[in-house]
């Protein structure tokens, strides 16, 4: 990341790829992939950090580093302008909070944990 100061603007210069990084892989380049992904929390609209996983064969969110305040229609048009994927997290069918990482499957569909272990 480099940030500086350019008249009244600041300007922050994001990686756009990262190198991958599998212990378990002997090979010396083992390639590139994505430094940011573009988050949808409901409301919440971020470019966030990826987190490469190759050893799992995975990648996760990370960080949040920019917060996008205008719609979701805007968002998801910008991340397609700058060739980010988009995950859009469920909401809980029973509470409609957010559900980040893992849920259960309810009779209304995706279920927070704290509502599973409301029974």
């Amino acid at each position: 990341m480099n940030i500086k100061k350019s008249g009244d603007n600041i300007i922050i210069t994001l990686p756009f790829w990262q190198n991958k990084n599998n212990p378990y892989d002997e090979r010396e380049n083992q390639g590139r992939t994505h430094n940011l992904v573009c988050v949808i929390a409901e409301d919440d609209l971020t470019i966030s950090q990826l987190n490469d996983l190759s050893y799992k064969d995975a990648q996760q969110e990370g960080a949040p580093l920019v917060h996008y305040y205008e719609s979701k229609e805007k968002f998801v048009a910008l991340c397609k302008e700058l060739e980010l994927n988009v995950w859009e997290h469920e909401l809980c069918a029973y509470c409609g909070k957010v559900i980040y990482g893992a849920a259960t499957f309810g009779d209304k569909g995706f279920q927070c944990f704290e509502c599973e272990n409301k029974k």
